[in-house]
């Protein structure tokens, strides 16, 4: 089959039987018929050249609308060139006359008809013949009375006749082209449709041989269409890699972006196409088909007809004959191709295409139409004169604030471009400002400068000057942030002594980033002033945990607050790490629902820092990593929490041993901000930057950075060690530089801080520092009391680098065979939280004590048993015990026992965290092995000798 026939294989093959059937003696005739663009005259192309192929005649005509009005146009087109008929045309043509239009011409009589059949027949004698006419629906009146009085007589003749015809189009005489279509069999009644996406994708390859993506945006265009399909390929050079705005249930033609005009332009011919078939299918053609194009949505003839300005019937008429060319869908009336809707709706000029837009905005509201439609089409009108245009727009822009912060800044510009009255202008600029903070902080941040300036009423100055306040924080611009409240703070006095102690506790919260804050000297709480200044001092964990928890208890601090931050930080530092989690995985719920981006981003990181302590790696990486998606999208991803995002994925990257990943966030984020001063989350940058800079063989510089991270420290009052574990730190990089003995008094500094805290995973983190820095007995005993202290502590990764202390100090002093049992533990629990430079680590030790690792424990699943496995993957696909018992057949014990084991391996809290480890996309389990199969009965010999 050619090349240019793709998807017409049913189609070629019945052309293909006619042919064959004709040269044996039999006559046929066929019709192909489709809508515009579906190949019609294509495939009467190629069955021409088939019949040649195959040794017959062709005779082929091609109506025309222009050519109507001449009779026998397309019966002289056939049989012109035959010297049988040569005779008969001066009498054909003096019958019925030259027609002026005025008149019909008269009809031919009986002996012509059959005298042009006689004349083909002749010529048939010699050889088989093809007759085509393309477009018969254009065919003149008395061609078509010729070509139905032939259909009649082709049974005994070698003559096939195929015809196409379009859809919808009107004929020159209805009548006579009914008569036609009797003559055709139904199983030769060819109906072509659009290409199916796959012959659709062959020919777009065939013809441009661009990528997947490339082709598919140019085949959800064109719908499937080939002549559509076609023309874009090969007029359109710049192929586009994601399908434009189309005219389905999301994007309603014409409001999307159109493409760029001189692309357009280079369809001119389609769209020319295009309007002559709507000129003749329907007076009112164009007009109904580009307002259909403008509202894109299902349609109705009495919105297009008051949009037209034509009566409803005009508008039904016109509807029925452009769903029945195929244009428009008929279950849905949209339009089938989308190219063809963008066509017409950059046909229409502008500003005649703007006011349809205002006609139908306010049509659509009359019949209570979505107030979301209604504004698609206010958004292309030039015009908003009547004032609940403008009010339309802000209410749908408070709506998509959350959800769509982009549109709403278009709903806002363009109310605020056609003048507000008064009473709105307020509204719009704030609304502007809270669509801003979710898209670009810095621009909201200058906007809200200007609209604080001249904010009315001293609850207004407050609420405006601590939101500045806030987008200025998380720029890291305390100075500024701190003037603002300060001038806030005098211009509001005595006025609203409400609104001034608000203001006050937002400078606290100011001074607390910048390291200048002393209790006693803001407004705080006293219960938040006295859990500030314990936590930094590192009091007593016990007492920071009951006041955090009082903080925290509602509705004393609302999620997402500074205070409530501020208690949930103290929480985690002082052990409660479980509960830390379940608190921040509602405030980052919370976040989402609200869509507040900044929110969204410090929920994120702070979660990944608290999965970080939980040993979560995977986890922590991707918290912090969407944080600095989200940062990055609003310009503020090098600021605030930024900071802390980039030290949870430095640590991170650290214990997996992705050293080049860690230099790469230290080169994206440099951890000191020049001149300005060193923030809270900035110091978190310092301390992993400091780590990092020492596994990057810097030792020295990374010694400079948690210096400057320990004096900021000092100043700021804080020596709590559970916060920053700075001396852990700066003692392992001394012993880099073989400084044992600082590197000893440092640690042991740390260890002394965390016995008076009283939390065990601060205190194992710095007895196992001590004991890296110790020899012999003395590091023994410090690893070892670490491991006693963090084994059931919820610290997983801090206890398998106690572990690894451990291991190494029995190796030190010759107990190899109690060292190889504990860096064999220690690899277990590194490879199940995917801490890769702690697991190298441990097996160079373990090789060392004359041990190696298990080579089929290389992943977090391979350190269970095939049984502990077959349960666990059970249990994750929601089996309760009990089920997993019978369906094993083994005792509930068993499998308690299995699951208890498990949880240990993988180092998690219970069944909920199986899924992550054992996903349902891995299909279905193997086939149970029973535990403790039950052995089949011996068949007595008495039966096997019966049987």
């Amino acid at each position: 089959m050619p090349r240019e026939l793709f998807g017409r294989s049913e189609e070629a093959k019945i052309i293909s039987e006619l042919l064959d059937a004709t040269r044996a003696g039999t006559g046929a005739v066929a019709l192909v018929e489709g809508i515009i663009g579906t190949g019609k005259t294509t495939l009467l192309r190629w069955a021409e050249a088939s019949a040649r192929e195959q040794g017959m005649a062709v005779l082929s005509a091609t109506a025309s609308p222009t050519e109507q009005r001449f009779p026998f146009g397309v019966v002289h087109q056939l049989l012109g060139t035959l010297p049988e008929a040569a005779h008969v045309w001066e009498r054909a043509f003096a019958l019925c006359g030259a027609s002026d239009g005025a008149t019909d011409p008269a009809a031919p009589d009986y002996p012509l008809l059959a005298e042009l059949c006689a004349c083909l027949g002749r010529a048939a004698g010699r050889t088989a013949i093809l007759l085509t006419v393309d477009c018969v629906q254009h065919a003149d009146r008395q061609s078509l009375l010729w070509l139905g009085f032939l259909t009649r007589r082709l049974e005994n003749l070698p003559v096939v006749l195929l015809a196409t015809k379009r859809c919808g189009e009107p004929a020159s005489d209805q009548h006579l082209l009914v008569e036609f279509l009797e003559g055709v069999r139904p199983d030769r009644h060819i109906h072509l449709h659009d290409l199916s996406p796959s012959a659709a994708f062959d020919l777009a390859a065939a013809l441009c041989g661009h990528g997947q993506e490339s082709v598919d945006a140019l085949i959800a265009e064109s719908g499937g269409n080939p002549y559509l399909l076609t023309e874009q390929i090969r007029t359109v050079p710049a192929v586009r890699t994601a399908p434009p705005c189309t005219t389905g249930d999301e994007h309603p033609a014409g409001h999307g972006p159109a493409d760029p005009p001189e692309e357009r332009t280079r369809l001119q011919a389609v769209k020319e196409r295009i309007l002559c078939l709507l000129r003749r299918l329907d007076p009112h053609g164009v007009q109904v088909a580009r307002a259909a194009s403008v509202l894109g949505a299902p349609l109705d003839a009495a919105l297009l007809a008051a949009l037209c300005g034509i009566p409803t019937e005009h508008a039904c008429r016109c509807l029925g004959r452009l769903t029945e060319s195929g244009l428009l869908r008929p279950h849905d009336l949209r339009f089938r191709h989308p190219l063809l809707a963008e066509l017409l709706y950059q046909d229409i000029p502008c500003a005649e295409r703007a006011e349809l837009h205002r006609l139908a905005a306010h049509c659509l509201r009359l019949r209570g139409a979505p107030c979301e439609d209604i504004a698609t089409h206010l958004l292309r009108s030039h015009r908003l004169d009547e004032p609940w245009m403008t009010r339309l727009l802000l209410d749908i822009a408070h709506g998509m604030a959350g959800p769509d912060p982009a549109g709403a800044r278009r709903l806002i510009e363009k109310a605020v471009l056609h003048g507000l009255p008064p009473e709105l202008a307020a509204r719009a600029e704030d609304l502007r400002i809270q669509v801003l903070t979710r898209l670009d902080l810095p621009a909201a941040a200058g906007a809200l400068t200007a609209h604080t300036a001249v904010a009315s009423g001293p609850a207004e100055r407050s609420r405006q000057a601590l939101r500045l306040a806030d987008i200025l924080l998380r720029l890291d611009e305390l100075p500024r942030a701190r003037r603002v409240l300060e001038e806030a703070q005098r211009e509001v006095g005595a006025l609203d002594p409400a609104a001034a102690a608000r203001l006050r506790q937002g400078l606290t919260h100011i001074r607390l980033h910048e390291g200048s804050y002393r209790p006693g000297d803001g407004d705080e709480d006293r219960l938040e002033r006295v859990l500030l200044l314990r936590t930094a001092r590192g009091d007593s964990a016990p007492a920071v945990r009951r006041i955090a928890h009082r903080i925290l208890s509602v509705p004393r601090a609302p999620y997402g607050s500074p205070t409530w931050y501020h208690a949930l930080l103290a929480l985690l530092w002082a052990g409660d790490v479980d509960d830390a989690q379940q608190r921040m995985d509602t405030e980052v719920r919370l976040a989402r629902a609200e869509g507040n981006v900044a929110r969204t981003a410090e929920a994120l990181a702070v979660r990944g820092l608290v999965q970080l302590h939980r040993g979560l790696l995977t986890e922590a990486g991707d918290d912090a990593g969407e944080a600095l998606e989200l940062l990055s999208r609003i310009g503020a991803d090098t600021h605030h929490t930024g900071a802390l995002a980039r030290s949870v994925l430095i640590d991170v990257a650290l214990e997996k041993d992705d050293i080049a990943g860690a230099g790469a966030l230290l080169d994206e984020g440099p951890p000191l901000p020049g001149d300005q001063p060193v923030t809270w989350w900035r110091l978190h940058l310092l301390h992993s930057a400091g780590r990092a800079l020492g596994r990057l063989g810097e030792t020295r510089r990374g010694l400079a950075l948690i210096a400057h991270c320990a004096a900021e420290l000092e100043r700021r009052g804080v020596v709590n060690p559970a916060i920053l574990p700075w001396r852990s730190t700066r003692a392992a990089l001394q012993l880099a530089l073989s400084d044992v003995a600082g590197a000893r008094r440092i640690a042991q500094e740390e260890t002394e801080l965390a016995r008076r805290w009283g939390v065990p995973f601060a205190l194992g983190r710095a007895l196992v520092a001590q004991a890296a820095a110790g020899s012999g007995h003395e590091a023994l005993q410090l690893a070892g009391q670490a491991v006693e202290l963090l084994e059931p502590a919820p610290a997983p990764l801090l206890f398998a680098h106690a572990l690894y202390a451990a291991g190494t100090a029995h190796r030190r002093i010759g107990k190899t065979g109690r060292a190889r049992e504990l860096l064999h533990r220690a690899n277990e629990v590194g490879i199940s939280l995917g801490a890769g430079g702690l697991v190298a680590a441990v097996q160079q030790e373990l090789r060392g004590a004359g041990g190696r690792p298990d080579p089929r424990k290389d992943s977090t699943e391979s350190l269970l048993t095939p049984t502990e496995r077959q349960v666990s993957e059970l249990a994750s696909r929601g089996l309760s015990n009990r089920s997993i018992a019978q369906q094993l057949k083994v005792t509930l014990r068993n499998v308690e026992s299995h699951l208890t084991h498990s949880y240990r391996k993988l180092r998690i809290s219970g069944r909920h965290e199986l899924a992550k480890f054992f996903p349902p996309e891995e299909g279905p389990a193997p086939a149970p092995v029973l535990i403790h199969p039950h052995r089949a009965a011996l068949t007595p010999l008495t039966q096997l000798r019966t049987g």
